[in-house]
């Protein structure tokens, strides 16, 4: 039980490791948002938080959610 266990935990950091390199290659930072607008013809433009109008829609996203929508 306890080698299964150990098994489990090495498997969770491997894959917990690999999310976090693949995030910091990719250039995101654990605080960046990105906002993706999908269109109804099937287009989508994305914008990262950092940037004035992907600042705006996370703002408008963030009080959705507080309101609880």
């Amino acid at each position: 039980m306890k080698k299964l266990l150990r098994r489990l935990f090495l498997l969770g950091a491997i894959a917990g490791a690999v999310y976090a390199a693949r995030g910091y290659l990719q250039g995101r930072s654990p605080g960046q948002v990105t906002v993706q607008i999908v269109f109804d013809d099937g287009s989508v433009r994305s914008l990262a938080s950092n940037t004035t109008e992907g600042r705006e829609f996370t703002d408008i996203a963030r009080k959705l959610v507080e309101t609880g929508l």
